[in-house]
């Protein structure tokens, strides 16, 4: 730990594709306090985090030596002991290639989309072995936990389908169609939709949980990378990217009616989003490492941003030791 961070500091913790880091800064102040290389450079690199149950642990990804297309996919989880800051190790997953999203189920399994395996593979946290897997037919890339705990929707970019599944009896329960492939997927607040980006058109699909169709269609000024719905469920947030424009954006709507949109033009390439606890700002990493600080209300970036020290940084999640 940095000599100004004590033990019970909250952090954000962040997956940097440049170090093949867990990168850890301290969330008042952004130092960074903590390093830990969890991939292989240039061929393994990390992407998506859970923590264990009892968030003594994290559980990376690495997906592989590319963000996505073309790729030598690697089959390995990496585990970072909190506690000390240290990798704990690896879990093999043999012959399922392409670990991506995450999740940690109420009863503390931890869940991974295998893309190139078309698979989810239900894991035990202590012994590491895969307990069940189950067959998607599709490339799974994302997750969105439901707020009942037992519902998991994942999304494939490539495919038209959210693929529901039964977290306790461990079953696929629905396919769902949509226009396209999709990107990241978000649940809101109620459970009530599903917020879904499309997978290279700007544009943000909405579904109706209750029924599994498409209930609306909304416009963006970039494709859709990830929706986010803000602690006080009052915003939706989505970071998009105009690619022929080498624009990013960090986009503010309206759950309720979508449409009322206020696009925020960012200086890179935008992924992940982290509000603050009282929903007024966030924080939104870039391509190049920078986490500028947003004012939620005014639309426009603030002094307090933090950097990754890295580039590529995607996954970004609180980390609490106080908790622990």
């Amino acid at each position: 730990m940095n000599e100004n961070t004590t033990s019970q500091d909250r952090l954000i913790l962040l997956t940097v594709k440049e170090n093949v880091s867990l990168t850890a800064l301290n969330a008042e102040t952004g130092d960074i306090v903590a390093c830990v290389e969890v991939g292989t450079r240039e061929t393994s690199k990390p992407h998506e985090i859970t923590l264990s149950k009892d968030g003594t642990r994290a559980f990376v990804s690495l997906y592989g030596s590319s963000d996505y297309g073309p790729n030598i996919p690697d089959n390995r989880i990496g585990v970072v002991d909190l506690t000390t800051m240290t990798l704990a190790g690896h879990i093999d997953l043999d012959l399922y290639k392409g670990p991506h999203a995450l999740v940690t189920g109420a009863d503390g399994k931890i869940w991974v989309t295998v893309d190139g395996s078309r698979c989810v593979l239900v894991i035990d946290p202590d012994n590491w072995k895969i307990e069940h897997t189950l067959w998607l037919e599709t490339p799974g890339h994302f997750f969105a936990a439901a707020p009942d705990g037992n519902t998991l929707y994942v999304s494939a970019k490539e495919f038209p389908v959210i693929t529901e599944i039964n977290m306790a009896s461990r079953e696929i329960v629905a396919r769902i169609p949509v226009p396209v492939g999709a990107q990241a997927i978000r649940v809101s607040h109620d459970g009530t939709q599903l917020f879904v980006g499309d997978f290279y058109r700007p544009l943000l699909h909405v579904i109706d949980c209750a029924t599994r169709t498409l209930q609306s269609t909304h416009a963006l000024a970039g494709v859709p990378g990830w929706p986010f719905v803000s602690p006080d469920g009052a915003h939706l947030v989505v970071s998009t990217y105009n690619e022929d424009d080498d624009q990013g954006f960090l986009e503010l709507l309206d759950p309720t009616n979508p449409d009322q949109r206020k696009s925020i033009p960012l200086p890179g390439e935008p992924f992940h989003v982290l509000f603050t606890d009282d929903s007024t700002h966030l924080y939104v990493v870039q391509a190049d490492g920078v986490l500028p600080k947003i004012n939620i209300a005014r639309g426009e970036i603030v002094e307090g941003g933090f950097n990754a020290g890295g580039t590529m940084p995607e996954a970004m999640i609180y980390y609490d030791p106080a908790s622990d």
